[in-house]
């Protein structure tokens, strides 16, 4: 199984902190202008997903596979 992992993408972030705030394993940090995810912490349970109003957390596979014109499974 394929398994889902989350970046955020430095252009569309508010830096509004909603990801950071929600995230129950504290894999977001602030140590650069926008939070970064740290893969090694993050158990891609979609909370900043779901959380960012803008769309800044995104699934860069899934958006791999739509550009390629694959459907998703």
């Amino acid at each position: 199984m394929r398994q889902t992992y989350y970046v955020i993408d430095s252009h569309l972030c508010c830096r509004c902190g909603a990801c950071q705030k929600v995230c129950p394993h504290g894999a977001l940090t602030t140590a650069s202008p926008v939070p970064v995810i740290d893969q090694t912490l993050c158990r891609h349970c979609g909370m900043c997903f779901r959380a960012c109003r803008l769309g800044a957390v995104t699934r860069p596979y899934e958006l791999y596979q739509l550009k390629k014109g694959r459907r998703l499974l």
